[in-house]
């Protein structure tokens, strides 16, 4: 008797493990909830129109996205393509300038080019967020286009594809 009570209690275990495993491969998805932009300056709140004009004095061709809560704005500075996320209180949230070589300042220019001196900087990206800017950093040559990221004067490969012949 006691031999057999002790089997059924382990074949008890083994199907309530082997029915939890069925069920560990959820193959269903969750949706997120979407988010609504919609394009309009009337929506804009007035401190987060005093707060872009303080960061972004001269900025010209603006144009403003309502992301849920937040307010994202694109425009023509220094004659750059730019980027700013706000909150719904005038907080910036993340600032990107699209730019070329030129835009680069001289010293992270020349730490990128002493470290891959044939290839031609074809795309620069400039993130601020967090008081932390980030340089992103587009390059090629005849066999590789390669990215990489410079921040506090630190380089780091993120990424190297090799171009098809």
């Amino acid at each position: 008797m006691k031999k057999q009570f002790i089997s059924f209690i382990c074949a008890g275990i083994v199907s309530m493990l082997t029915s939890n495993l069925s069920f560990a491969q959820d193959e269903s998805f969750k949706e997120l909830p979407p988010i609504t932009i919609s394009a309009s300056t009337s929506n804009v709140s007035a401190k987060v129109n005093k707060s872009f004009n303080q960061y972004f004095k001269g900025a010209s061709y603006q144009r403003w996205y309502q992301l849920d809560k937040n307010f994202l704005v694109k425009f023509i500075q220094n004659e750059q393509e730019n980027r700013a996320l706000f909150t719904k209180n005038g907080s910036l949230i993340y600032h990107i300038s699209y730019g070329t070589e030129k835009h680069l300042p001289s010293n992270v220019r020349s730490l990128v080019k002493s470290n891959y001196y044939d290839q031609n900087i074809t795309r620069v990206l400039k993130v601020n967020q967090d008081r932390r800017n980030i340089w992103v950093i587009s390059m090629e040559d005849a066999k590789d286009i390669v990215m990489v990221r410079v921040e506090d004067m630190e380089l780091e490969e993120t990424q190297r594809m090799h171009k098809s012949n």
